[in-house]
């Protein structure tokens, strides 16, 4: 009976240790728009700033000449 006690509180203990170990995941996603309506947005992204890099480059790969990108929404969904 000591042995099936031993296992059951292993079990528990690795149970415990796993659920606290267990952070939950954020997808960052960011709206880049310019002054003339011109568009670049990013998602599924782990970091802020690399979700807010991407759209503010494909914002200035769309846009025309002398129009400048700017983030308008950033947001994490877990």
């Amino acid at each position: 009976m000591k042995i099936r006690a031993r296992l059951v509180l292993a079990a528990l203990v690795l149970s415990a240790s796993s659920a606290a170990s267990v952070q939950p995941a954020f997808a960052w996603g960011c709206i880049a728009v310019s002054e003339n309506g011109t568009y670049g947005y990013s998602y599924n992204y782990d970091d802020e700033g690399d979700a807010r890099e991407r759209a503010l480059n494909e914002c200035a790969t769309r846009a025309t000449t002398d129009q400048t990108c700017e983030i308008q929404e950033c947001d994490a969904d877990s």
